[in-house]
């Protein structure tokens, strides 16, 4: 089978490797679709001291059941299922143990049933606890910003406040639910917070984009004792402008990632169950796809962010 390995910076090389061995407890996939995590641009883009290469990532994974081990009674040859997977996700096939795969109905496509991603949203959602008639910000509207807004609608939120620099983002998160929408480029953000508010700032604000910009303004729009929820991914050293600032707002500060295997199960398991239900609507926000062979391109569209650009997906060439 073919698989896409990274040795470095911008050096991918598709190889021949093994199919995986399929274990008791496991399944043997055909991968059709995987994601490109934000998170992986980094490891991607320069050598990262402490990280091994080769690297073989890509974990944003759906497809096809092809065998399983001789104690997985759940799934068949033939099931269509989203996986949760730490790697090995930019290849052809992959074994991952039964426990970790979900059912997806046949109106979902597999570029659209990445589990991972919406378990990190679903946990998000349900560790910042919001309640009824709260009022939120989401800082950042990417992708995971645009997933979060859909599953944030259904809380019950007062009102949903979508900031992003790119205006067609902004338009489509209108569309997916946002109640306003706001430019800082072009708009004084927190004078407009602040007039929705009576002054006070919102009740949760999350803080999406993963950049020291998007940390600070966050902060800056919640009110006091408000919810500060760190979402987006920080893979390097971030200043806050003012923790002086934070500490007397006496902001709670939620960090909202995870590493317990159990809890990110769950997560997958309620997101997944949403994306079947038509909860979750996915589809206008895979906007590139690409083939294994085609992953540089992939990557840089990701880093780049070209106009109209959310998500980049690798869909296999064995489709």
């Amino acid at each position: 089978m073919k698989s896409a390995v990274l040795y470095g910076p911008h050096d991918w090389r598709i190889e021949e490797t093994k199919t995986p061995p399929v274990l008791n407890d496991e399944v043997l996939l055909k991968i059709n679709a995987c994601g490109v995590c934000h998170s992986e641009i980094h490891q991607w883009d320069v050598k990262i001291e402490n990280l091994d290469y080769p690297r073989y990532i890509g974990h944003e994974v759906a497809g096809e059941v092809i065998e399983t081990g001789k104690d997985v009674k759940n799934f068949k040859p033939g099931d269509r299922v989203a996986v949760w997977t730490d790697g090995k996700g930019y290849a052809e096939q992959i074994s991952v143990k039964a426990n970790r795969l979900f059912k997806i109905s046949d109106n979902v496509s597999y570029e659209e049933a990445m589990a991972e991603p919406i378990a990190c949203t679903t946990n998000g959602v349900l560790k910042a606890n919001v309640q009824l008639n709260d009022t939120i910000a989401l800082v950042g509207t990417g992708f995971m910003g645009l997933i979060l807004l859909q599953q944030l609608k259904l809380t019950g939120a007062k009102f949903i406040v979508a900031v992003d620099v790119r205006d067609e983002i902004l338009e489509l998160a209108k569309k997916l639910g946002a109640d306003y929408t706001i430019n800082p480029q072009k708009e004084k953000i927190k004078d407009f917070v602040n007039e929705l508010t009576v002054g006070k700032g919102v009740d949760v604000s999350f803080e999406v984009g993963g950049n020291e910009k998007t940390l600070n303004l966050a902060a800056d729009i919640c009110r006091m004792e408000g919810k500060l929820v760190l979402f987006g991914f920080h893979p390097g050293p971030r200043t806050i402008k003012d923790l002086g600032y934070w500490n007397w707002m006496a902001f709670d500060i939620i960090n909202a990632h995870f590493r317990d295997l159990n809890t990110i199960l769950n997560g997958t398991k309620i997101g997944v169950e949403m994306l079947n239900d038509g909860k979750i609507n996915m589809k206008p926000l895979i906007t590139h796809t690409f083939k294994l062979d085609e992953i540089e391109k992939a990557f840089v569209a990701a880093k780049e962010k070209p106009k109209g650009f959310i998500k980049s997906v690798i869909v296999m060439n064995n489709n």
